[in-house]
């Protein structure tokens, strides 16, 4: 990370999401007009803004998802982007994780400063013990791609035409982090 991006990394911060937090990342559900972009899984409807609290409040009780929000040190109650790891299976020590900036905040670094923190995050956490994280994105999502490769994720492997954007096929690219990597 270059000087004037450290220098600007720490006026923000990685904090859990907290209840607070759901209205405004329900709130970029609503606008962001792309969905297919972002992920392979099924679209489905927008929930009404109560069943999507209940569902978030639920799987962070469960632990099924831990949440993060990127916010700046002095309003943490304003996420400017979220970061989301789940499947997360004690057994192997691994994880994937997610995540997304709402497009009034693209291309300004916050990806990078957010999954910067993430990393540093979750391999110290000692509860998660986590040994690997990984994500996945389509093989046409350039700047996910270039933000993986920049912090040392290596690429595991493609499911091929995984993706249909468009009736447009792209294949599927699965990246992951080892812990020792990453202290190296």
């Amino acid at each position: 990370m270059n000087n004037s991006l450290k220098q600007h990394d720490e006026i923000y911060k990685l904090i859990l999401l907290t209840e607070q937090h759901i209205q405004t990342i329900y709130d970029w559900n609503i606008a962001e007009k792309h969905f297919e972009y972002y992920t392979c899984r099924p679209l489905k409807a927008c929930e009404s803004f109560e069943e999507y609290a209940s569902k978030i409040l639920k799987a962070i009780s469960e632990r099924k998802e831990v949440i993060y929000v990127l916010v700046k040190e002095e309003d943490c109650t304003k996420p400017l982007g979220k970061i989301t790891l789940f499947d997360l299976n004690p057994r192997n020590h691994s994880a994937e994780f997610g995540y997304y900036i709402p497009d009034n905040n693209r291309g300004n670094g916050l990806g990078s400063i957010m999954l910067s923190k993430f990393i540093k995050t979750i391999f110290q956490d000692y509860d998660l013990n986590l040994n690997k994280i990984y994500a996945t994105t389509s093989s046409n999502n350039s700047p996910s791609i270039k933000l993986l490769e920049k912090y040392g994720f290596k690429l595991d492997g493609r499911l091929r035409e995984h993706y249909w954007i468009n009736e447009n096929k792209y294949d599927q690219l699965v990246y992951s982090l080892i812990k020792q990597e990453w202290n190296k």
